[in-house]
């Protein structure tokens, strides 16, 4: 049991330092536990939190058999350009409705939809003003 609880932590932690390394913002693991399925019982929930904009968002979900299978499907999703060749680069400009400050997020999806989804996740579309612009590709 000690290993287990040792390896999720190495790799929540591994997770945090290389998104904090890449665009400053922290990592935050929202696990939800489904005991109908026999197969994808974890589901994991990767938010990411901008202090700058006060905001988090979605980076990505997944699903899997334990914490620990999300968790390097998570890192190994981050390490590997590879594993996100058919996504698309999006940046989303947006602000708070009652605000003046426009923000700027960029986030990877197959869609604008799924985009959207990333960015709206847990929150109130009728709160928020933006617009979504596929990047280049390079």
């Amino acid at each position: 049991m000690a290993k287990g609880k040792k390896t999720k932590i190495r790799l929540e932690s591994q997770i945090q330092q290389l998104l904090q390394k890449d665009n400053g913002v922290t990592a935050h693991f929202d696990y939800k536990i489904n005991m109908n399925s026999k197969n994808s019982t974890v589901e994991l929930n990767l938010l990411t939190f901008n202090a700058i904009h006060d905001e988090y968002m979605l980076l990505r979900k997944v699903t899997g058999s334990s914490a620990i299978e999300c968790l390097e499907s998570l890192h190994r999703y981050i390490l590997r350009d590879e594993s996100r060749k058919n996504e698309n680069s999006y940046t989303i400009t947006w602000k708070q409705k009652g605000t003046e400050e426009n923000h700027q997020s960029y986030f990877r999806g197959t869609s604008e939809k799924e985009v959207t989804n990333k960015f709206l996740h847990e929150k109130r579309a009728e709160d928020y003003e933006f617009s979504i612009k596929l990047n280049p590709i390079t």
